[in-house]
């Protein structure tokens, strides 16, 4: 399939702040529908802007990808092992000089041993980051929050596709469904491969 359904996250404005929010939604989006090819952009056929809802998107990341951002975020503000506290203000901006892009401003953020909201969005995020255990309510809240507003984007997509361009989702209905039979395929052989194990260690649990 040439064709690909595509989601454009525009950030709402160039500060950091707006920055990470468009990340977490970006990382909201493709937990929701990773049949979806959701990036950072400004021009698409259908093109969003991100909302607060969707700061718990940030909760999606796991720990390598993670790693990874927060190793990316130091290296562009900070030269050495000092710690990287950030203040926002009220326009969203943050005490940092380095003019940061989507992700880098991401991993600015979850590298910094102190993270201060001003913006609601702000505040937002510096809770997200201050969340230790993914169990607790809040977090759970918060990812269903996230969640809810990627399934709403989700559902507009695919009603302005279905009206423009059914093919396309015609073709994506016929991927996916022989995707599920092959993994249902798969399911069943390593099942009755294993069948006689899997007993024995549900016999011992």
């Amino acid at each position: 399939m040439n064709e690909q359904l595509r989601i454009i996250v525009n950030p709402v404005d160039s500060q950091p702040t707006s920055q990470v929010l468009a990340v977490a939604a970006v990382l909201a989006l493709e937990w929701a529908a990773p049949y979806v090819h959701s990036v950072i952009g400004v021009d698409g056929q259908f093109v969003i802007r991100p909302e607060i809802d969707a700061a718990g998107g940030l909760l999606r990341l796991d720990a390598e990808r993670s790693e990874r951002l927060r190793l990316a975020g130091r290296d562009a503000v900070s030269e050495d092992e000092s710690e990287i506290h950030i203040v926002e203000d009220d326009k969203g901006d943050w005490n940092i000089p380095t003019r940061l892009d989507s992700w880098w401003a991401t991993g600015a953020a979850l590298s910094a041993t102190a993270f201060v909201g001003t913006t609601a969005t702000g505040v937002a995020i510096a809770e997200i980051l201050a969340i230790s255990n993914r169990t607790e309510q809040r977090c759970i809240e918060l990812l269903e929050k996230s969640q809810q507003w990627a399934m709403r984007q989700i559902d507009d997509l695919l009603r302005i596709t279905a009206d423009e361009n059914p093919r396309l989702l015609a073709d994506l209905m016929s991927s996916l469904s022989s995707q599920a039979e092959a993994l249902a395929e798969a399911h069943a052989l390593l099942r009755g491969r294993y069948q006689a194990d899997i007993e024995t260690i549900s016999e011992h649990l």
